[in-house]
């Protein structure tokens, strides 16, 4: 469980939560006493940035961690008044539970300060908080998330403090290649679509790259994301919530 978060890492981007699709948190646990991290980098014509996310599972049903939001690498323009905060530093707690094996909810929020957009010495805070629902479809159908958001100027920047999520995973080469995408909806600064794939690599590196598209309306730029993500090896039958399968750690397995 997390939220990319994804974390998309562009001027404007996304830098919303934890274990996350691109952008959209993909509702999967982190196993308890293990650790999980998310490196996502970005850019667009306006500029490029750098999100971090480490994670410890602590219960079953709860994790713990920081974020390192809006790291700048370049800028091609001076960031407007209104734009998130830049080098935000955040806590964040999520909750996580399954109460069946095709559905998991999760809720979750983080807090911290970064930057006004425009200085370098002054501070404002980051709230940010999150509600989704993951559902796993039958057979080489995938999986689809849906929720919603809320957040202070610091983490959505222009626009309105509140808006949807939606996110998809699906098996092209089991085990190896998945098409992802998702979409924050709204018309606030982080508003954007992702499109993209991942690769899994081993039994614990994922890397995912896609395209990035403004949300109508949002009048943001088009650009693209490039992530890492490492996720601790499955957990042995009755530890953590789930089946193993299910997990981000592991690929799903085929139905018969």
């Amino acid at each position: 469980m997390r939220c990319l978060a994804v974390l998309l890492l562009a001027l404007p981007g996304s830098a919303l939560a934890q274990q996350s699709l691109f952008n959209v948190p993909s509702t999967q646990e982190t196993v308890p006493g293990r650790l999980f991290g998310q490196v996502q980098v970005g850019a667009t014509p306006e500029g490029g940035e750098v999100n971090t996310t480490l994670e410890l599972g602590l219960f079953k049903w709860l994790e713990l961690g920081v974020n390192l939001f809006h790291m700048p690498l370049y800028r091609t323009a001076d960031p407007h008044h209104s734009a998130v905060a830049s080098s935000a530093t955040l806590l964040n707690a999520n909750v996580y539970f399954a109460p069946t094996p095709w559905l998991a909810v999760e809720v979750g929020g983080q807090g911290g300060v970064g930057f006004v957009p425009t200085s370098t010495t002054l501070l404002e805070p980051v709230f940010y908080g999150w509600a989704t629902v993951r559902f796993e479809a039958p057979g080489r159908f995938g999986s689809w998330v849906v929720g919603g958001y809320a957040g202070t100027r610091g983490a959505l920047g222009d626009g309105p403090p509140a808006g949807g999520l939606f996110g998809f995973e699906l098996p092209l080469w089991e085990h190896h290649l998945h098409a992802q995408g998702d979409w924050v909806i709204g018309l606030n600064d982080v508003s954007v679509v992702v499109l993209g794939a991942v690769v899994f690599i081993g039994k614990n590196f994922q890397l995912s790259a896609g395209a990035q598209l403004p949300s109508p309306g949002s009048g943001n730029a088009f650009g693209g994301v490039l992530e890492l993500t490492y996720v601790p090896s499955p957990a042995p039958e009755g530890e953590g919530l789930g089946e193993p399968h299910e997990r981000p750690q592991q690929p799903r397995r085929e139905d018969p």
